[in-house]
């Protein structure tokens, strides 16, 4: 027998000579609920458990298969069966100046709470207030008050104690949570000059608890909006605008990304946190602000990807390959959570670039700098985080005037373990504002970067902007698209170009003389129908004609198909109306972050770079259909069945005298065809987060809307002859006439 096999036959008989890889117990089921393992049952693996919505696991979330093959539980919670238990929202423990039904120790998901005030005093916040699923109360706190003080009264957070009754100038608040309820906001708090009361208010929530999405996306976005549109280099700063990240107009932003790749998160986790950031990037530098970003993993110990000393940190595409190309095993060795460190880094950069541009400098003291901290777990190595923190605002120099100049965002992720504590201790504390938040899992973390842009506050004139957050309506995507009503005949569609000028079609206006009975509907968030206005001036391009070639057996000709309308009053800016971009101008060339020497052929490459470009217009519902715009080779096989058209075009010989050079073709397969009464329309891409108008709709040759109702439309039956094809003016190719007629107005690159 050979050696070797003798043995192995020897192993069973004695134990001792094989060395066995130990496995943690399998009996870990949660009543009620299920569980997942990261690595199986072998030492390493991290036991996660999941409940209903709802309900929450009791009494740990998650677990660490130790080298030993013993799960790590609490000591206190060993013989403890895991269990889903039922989500409950805190009960207030008073209520000042009015009374609260119903009193319990704590309330079940789906139950109200009901605020009445005492006589002479007036409620302010909700009088009705619902328990939702993640143990949070919907709503404002209720406070009843008499507006007798300097600042109104702060009232008292359901599960909050207060500690002061004084509300003049300079007086302070302090609050505590009541039972094991956790504080997140600002513990103390004091009236100010403006009769605002500093710091965040105070909110006593269940150490489980979480945000949802739609509460997290607003507070990330509102803030964005305010920093992207207070430093539009365009525009003359205005007034009243929300503090926010703001930073002036000659400032810069520093931009500090930080992920969390220890051990608990996973690797298609740690995926999703760079597609967040990378979601958060590409808005940021969608927007015309100077901006420098670094990007930092961290485990045991922190590693620099990008440093804002970096020349790379301020171009997009060069800090987006960096986001592609950082690797989650980078870290592999190092299996802890140290934020110290990685924060430490972000004072370290911080403290080298004072360094480099000096501390007395305007170049140092203008820079304002944002964190995004994403983790899925408190720190459990490397000290106190706020250790850091405090050196940051110290190199900073942040006091009262200057705490506009930071803001540390810590959003936590996942499995319930997430310290509220240590996350609201690491969020900034800015009047009104929330800088910490905890999300259920890596789903609704996605849909917070997807859906953070609410652009409700922005009323520059900055083009190209739709608002993305999950909530908007459907004008709210498209503010630029406006509705031409003309007295007796079907409607067109227009796409505002600024605050007084609307892009559309000529032919929308080839039998009407008088103008004075038109109006243009122009999107406002007071109506539904939106805001009419009248028209001072048409401008319909001399070259249109549509019975130009008549004589060559073309009934209709649709060259030239191109108009402006001067609105009677400019638009006021709102999130229902703002301009599109228009190719070639100084505007859509800041928002795709192009050098200023950038020209018209430049942007035509840019945006039509391939033989399909997938494109929308806007349907008579409002909603945003998909087309794809045909160049090159395309686009010959696109325009070649006009031919087929015998009824239209009988004596048709060359396509070309129909379908010139200034028409983009779509309604191949997978398009969705314009209908006769979305004429004018803009057909725009988007890029950068940006939207840019190249073409408007013009003609085609099936009608999709055969009735009246917006809603129906149909597919052009199999096989027909001629198939679906449509065909929208270029904007590149009346560049000239664009210039002609909007000097001024915009300004235009070099061709």
């Amino acid at each position: 027998m050979d050696p070797l096999m003798a043995v192995l036959c020897l192993l069973p008989l004695y134990p001792g000579l094989a060395t066995t890889t130990p496995s943690c117990p399998q009996n870990v089921n949660i009543s009620g609920g299920t569980f997942t393992l990261s690595n199986g049952w072998a030492p390493g693996s991290i036991l996660t458990y999941s409940c209903p919505l709802g309900r929450y696991p009791y009494p740990v979330a998650t677990s660490l298969c130790k080298s030993n093959g013993l799960w790590h539980f609490p000591r206190s919670t060993q013989r403890t069966k895991a269990v889903c238990k039922p989500v409950r929202c805190p009960a207030p423990v008073t209520f000042e100046n009015g009374i609260y039904t119903p009193r319990l120790g704590s309330h079940p998901v789906g139950g109200n709470l009901s605020f009445e005030c005492e006589d002479g005093f007036t409620l302010r916040g909700s009088p009705v207030r619902h328990c939702r699923p993640n143990g949070m109360w919907d709503g404002e706190t209720a406070v009843c008050d008499n507006g007798a003080s300097h600042c109104p009264n702060p009232g008292i957070a359901v599960g909050a104690v207060r500690t002061g009754s004084r509300f003049g100038l300079g007086d302070k608040v302090s609050y505590r949570c009541s039972s094991n309820l956790v504080l997140t906001g600002s513990a103390e708090r004091e009236c100010q000059d403006d009769g605002v009361w500093s710091g965040m208010e105070p909110i006593c929530r269940q150490p489980y608890s979480y945000d949802f999405p739609e509460d997290v996306a607003p507070a990330l976005g509102t803030s964005l909006s305010h920093l992207l549109g207070t430093t539009n280099p365009t525009q003359k700063k205005k007034e009243n605008v929300g503090r926010k990240i703001q930073i002036q107009r000659s400032g810069h932003l520093n931009l500090y990304v930080l992920l969390d790749a220890s051990q608990s998160v996973k690797e298609e986790d740690f995926e999703i946190f760079k597609k967040s950031a990378s979601h958060l990037v590409d808005r940021i530098f969608s927007f015309e602000i100077k901006v420098s970003v670094a990007i930092i993993t961290f485990a045991s110990k922190p590693k620099v990807i990008m440093s804002v000393l970096d020349d790379k940190s301020r171009d997009v595409t060069e800090v987006a390959h960096s986001l592609e190309n950082t690797h989650y095993k980078d870290h592999e060795n190092g299996t802890g959570t140290n934020i110290y460190e990685a924060l430490n880094c972000v004072y370290i950069m911080m403290n080298n670039q004072m360094q480099r541009l000096s501390m007395n400098t305007a170049a140092w003291q203008e820079i304002r700098h944002a964190i995004i901290l994403l983790t899925d777990g408190k720190s459990n190595m490397g000290g106190s985080p706020k250790v850091a923190v405090d050196n940051i605002k110290e190199v900073l120099n942040i006091n009262q005037k200057r705490k506009d100049y930071l803001d540390i965002y810590a959003i936590g992720v996942g499995n319930l373990d997430v310290d509220w504590r240590e996350l609201n201790e690491l969020g900034s504390k800015k009047d009104g504002e929330r800088h910490a938040f905890i999300l259920k899992d890596m789903k609704a973390l996605s849909q917070v970067f997807e859906h953070m842009l609410d652009v409700s506050q922005l009323t520059d004139t900055i083009c190209g902007v739709g608002n993305m957050s999950a909530n908007a309506s459907a004008q709210e995507r498209t503010p630029w698209h406006v509705t031409i009503k003309p007295k007796s005949q079907e409607t067109c569609r227009g796409a505002l170009v600024s605050d007084q000028w609307v892009l559309t079609a000529a032919h929308c206006f080839r039998n009407a003389e008088d103008h004075s009975l038109w109006r243009v509907s122009v999107g406002d968030p007071n109506s539904q129908w939106g805001k009419e206005f009248q028209i001072e001036k048409a401008v319909i391009s001399s070259g249109f004609n549509v019975f130009a070639k008549k004589n060559q057996g073309i009934p209709e000709f649709y060259g030239d198909d191109i108009a402006l309308l001067k609105l009677a009053q400019k638009v006021k800016m709102s999130t229902h109306a703002r301009p599109i971009c228009l190719p070639c101008t100084v505007g859509a060339n800041l928002a795709l972050r192009r050098l200023p020497g950038s020209t018209c052929r430049d942007h035509e490459s840019e945006l039509l770079n391939k033989l399909s470009i997938p494109a929308h217009f806007v349907a008579l519902n409002g909603n945003k259909l998909n087309v794809n715009l045909k160049t090159g080779l395309e686009w010959t096989n696109c325009v070649k069945v006009v031919s087929q058209d015998k009824t239209t075009f009988p004596n048709l010989t060359d396509v070309r005298e129909v379908v010139t050079d200034q028409f983009l073709c779509s309604g191949m397969q997978g398009d969705d065809n314009p209908c006769k009464g979305e004429s004018g329309g803009a057909v725009f891409l988007e890029r950068r987060f940006r939207f840019f108008q190249v073409g408007l709709v013009s003609w085609g040759l099936y009608n999709p809307c055969g009735s009246s109702d917006k809603n129906s439309r149909k597919s052009a039956p199999h096989g027909r002859v001629p198939p679906p094809r449509d065909f929208h003016i270029s904007l590149f190719h009346l560049q000239p006439w664009l210039r002609q007629h909007l000097e001024g107005v915009l300004n235009f690159l070099p061709l």
